[in-house]
C-alpha cells in the first residue's frame, strides 16, 4: 500500500485556511458587485432581498465546494512537490477575481476613487499578475522537461 506523506497533508490545509479567507472575501464582494449591478439595471428595490438571500446561499455552497476542492487539489499536488505553483495559480485566479470586482464596482457607480482603494487595486492587480506568471511558466518549465 503507498505510504501517504503527513507533511502534504499539513502543506495542503495551511495553504487551504488562505484560500478559504480569501474566498469569503470574494463572497462579499461578488455580493457587493451583485447589488451594484442591481443598482445599474434598474431593478426594483423590492426585488433586492430576495435576490441578495438566494446569490448569499448560493455564493455559499459554491464556496463552501471550492475549500474542499482546494484542500484535495492542493495534497495531490503537495504530494508531487508542486504545491507552490498551484497555490500561486489558485491564489492568482482569487486576487484577479477581487481585483475585477473592485473595479467594477467603482466604475458602474461613478465612485472616484480615493487613495487608499487606489493602492488596494495596484497591489491585488500586481500580485494577480505576478502569481499567475509565475504559475505558468512553472507549469511551462515542468512540461518542457
Amino acid at each position: 500500500m503507498k505510504q501517504r506523506d503527513p507533511a502534504a497533508g499539513y502543506k495542503s490545509v495551511g495553504i487551504t485556511v488562505i484560500t478559504a479567507a480569501l474566498g469569503i472575501m470574494n463572497w462579499f464582494e461578488l455580493r457587493s458587485l451583485l447589488l451594484v449591478l442591481l443598482t445599474f439595471f434598474g431593478v426594483k428595490r423590492s426585488s433586492w432581498q430576495g435576490i441578495d438571500n438566494m446569490s448569499f446561499l448560493f455564493m455559499g455552497v459554491v464556496w463552501l465546494a471550492y475549500v474542499f476542492y482546494c484542500q484535495y487539489y492542493l495534497k495531490k499536488k503537495a504530494e508531487a512537490k508542486q504545491v507552490l505553483q498551484a497555490s500561486a495559480m489558485l491564489l492568482a485566479i482569487q486576487l484577479g477575481i477581487l481585483f475585477v470586482c473592485n473595479l467594477f464596482s467603482h466604475v458602474l457607480l461613478s465612485v472616484p476613487f480615493e487613495a487608499y482603494m487606489l493602492l488596494f487595486l495596484i497591489i491585488e492587480g500586481v500580485l494577480t499578475l505576478v502569481l499567475g506568471w509565475f504559475a505558468w511558466d512553472a507549469a511551462r518549465k515542468r512540461v518542457l522537461r
